[in-house]
């Protein structure tokens, strides 16, 4: 329970931390908030006075004209300063929300691939939509409705206590039983809402994976049972969002019930007070109006513990992917790196394995060389190129590029030595001169169509819609498996890189032209791996 308890007040602290950020924006916000505030108190006193006057006979045209005349001009001075607090403080949430997506997602790319291996892309889609969404809202609406809150309950507590303090006594009375309906209260919305973002990551994985792999689900006609497995998920959602709100709706009407009881109570003690004549009866309307206000503070109590406890569960979540180790990115060597490769004795097991991948690798590829690595399915090829290229982190003193352990080569640099087309060739849904060069943009389109023309694919790319500028689809939809591989043959090679790595690459391709783009590619590079 302690743990919990830390966690939570550790979420709590992250957010504050997000907002000190913005601190100017949220400053200049809340000035406009507490003049809102300020101007609403100032209202019931003018109504006071105008009232009591009348009851009393000494109300004259031209009072009243001031009175009316005071109202509007708060009236107009609360609508400058809520524009005011809206632009800066709302403002300010969406700037946190776009810097945390942005921290989030550049780190995410920085994280290594063994990361990937055990996470779901449902759940990270959910880190990047419905918790910084969350947290949007806490470090707004609710950072709002906190500061509104405390300063309301504050000055208008101190308004009623100045009229009247015995009336002050009993309209409050209520108010214990609200504190200690807020204990329990905060720590069922915290737990719930992480049930409930889990519960949604499941249902946006499954929805993922669906539709990247509807072409195989058609194919084998799965739509009964996925729709099936996809209710399920929806189900277990629906389930945690109505336990969740199940609590809200509890807390909500229990407010609701203690503003009438006080109201009540108001009735009661202040009319009495009236007909005695110890209240005037414009600081009974003052003081009911002062009541009407106090009732908000009473709301946003609620408000800002629920949307503050899904805030901080969900920048716990998103806390614990930018918490994780990004690996061993650094190297402290600076000199001159030849483009060739060495393996030494490498062995190398994947995180939980019960055996190594690879086992007491040696092999050497000299500048201008060329090695083939064949091996049956699983042997481990495609795990030994991303070793080379730090994909995955080699064991030190086992892989050497220009007779320099890659672990002393800093990773950006290993990775501009290596232009690689991997197994499976990614295809992005844009033309195909921009997936060609797509590390490159800046190529000409003369660059781009002589790449083209390296892995024979110019004559096709003649014959498309559009040419270079036709759009491939989502993951090259529109394209054959062989034009896939050589548009990501194309798009390695722009990068210039001296070390080609081709795993499996020609897969799709048949072997009169797979012989003419090995032909074109050996006075491209100066050294070759192919798998």
């Amino acid at each position: 329970m302690a743990e919990e308890s830390g966690r939570r007040s550790s979420d709590l602290g992250r957010l504050l931390r997000l907002m000190g950020g913005h601190w100017r924006a949220i400053a200049v916000g809340v000035v406009g908030l507490i003049g809102v505030d300020v101007l609403q108190l100032l209202v019931p006193q003018v109504v006071r006075r105008g009232i009591d006057r009348l009851v009393e006979g000494k109300a004259t045209l031209g009072m009243l004209w001031w009175y009316g005349g005071g109202i509007c001009a708060a009236a107009v001075g609360m609508g400058v300063c809520r524009f005011v607090w809206r632009y800066f403080l709302l403002g300010a949430s969406h700037r946190i929300e776009r810097d945390l997506r942005e921290r989030l997602f550049a780190h995410l790319l920085r994280l290594p691939a063994g990361y990937y291996d055990r996470q779901k892309v449902g759940d990270l889609l959910s880190h990047a939509t419905n918790d910084t969404h969350a947290v949007r809202r806490a470090v707004g609406f609710a950072a709002l409705a906190a500061i509104d809150g405390a300063f309301m309950s504050v000055t208008v507590l101190g308004m009623m206590l100045w009229m009247s303090v015995p009336l002050t006594l009993v309209t409050l009375a209520p108010l214990p039983l609200l504190a200690l309906c807020m204990l329990r209260f905060g720590r069922l919305m915290h737990d719930r809402f992480e049930r409930v973002q889990a519960a949604f990551s499941g249902m946006t994985e499954r929805a993922q994976e669906v539709f990247s792999g509807i072409r195989g689900v058609k194919a084998y006609g799965g739509e009964e049972m996925e729709q099936r497995y996809f209710g399920e998920e929806a189900g277990r959602y629906v389930e945690e969002t109505i336990r969740l709100a199940r609590v809200w709706a509890f807390y909500d009407p229990l407010f609701g019930a203690l503003a009438a009881v006080s109201m009540a109570l108001l009735l009661w003690w202040g009319g009495r007070g009236v007909l005695a004549g110890a209240v005037t009866l414009g600081e009974f309307v003052a003081f009911s109006s002062y009541l009407g206000m106090f009732a908000w503070p009473m709301i946003a109590v609620g408000v800002v513990v629920n949307m503050m406890q899904r805030g901080a569960a969900s920048m716990g979540r998103i806390e614990r992917i930018l918490e994780t180790r990004v690996g061993h990115e650094g190297g402290c060597y600076v000199g001159e790196v030849e483009p060739c490769v060495a393996c030494r004795n490498l062995t190398f097991w994947y995180e939980g394995a019960s055996e190594p991948a690879l086992r007491e690798v040696t092999f050497e590829v000299p500048a201008g060389g060329t090695l083939g690595i064949v091996g049956r399915t699983g042997s481990g090829k495609t795990t030994l190129v991303e070793l080379l290229m730090r994909i995955y982190e080699p064991p030190r003193g086992t892989v050497f590029v220009g007779g320099v352990d890659v672990c002393e080569i800093g990773v950006e640099r290993v990775r501009e030595l290596f232009a690689y087309v991997p197994q499976e060739p990614f295809v992005f849904s844009m033309s195909v001169a921009e997936n060609i060069r797509f590390g490159r943009p800046e190529l000409s389109r003369e660059a781009v169509e002589e790449l083209a023309w390296r892995v024979g694919l110019d004559e096709e790319i003649a014959g498309f819609p559009q040419g270079y500028d036709t759009v491939v689809g989502e993951r090259g939809v529109t394209l054959s498996g062989g034009q896939k591989q050589r548009v990501a043959i194309a798009r390695a090679l722009a990068m210039g890189a001296p070390i080609l790595v081709l795993d499996d690459a020609f897969a799709s391709v048949d072997a009169e032209t797979e012989g003419l783009i090995l032909g074109r590619l050996r006075a491209y590079v100066l050294s070759l791996i192919h798998i």
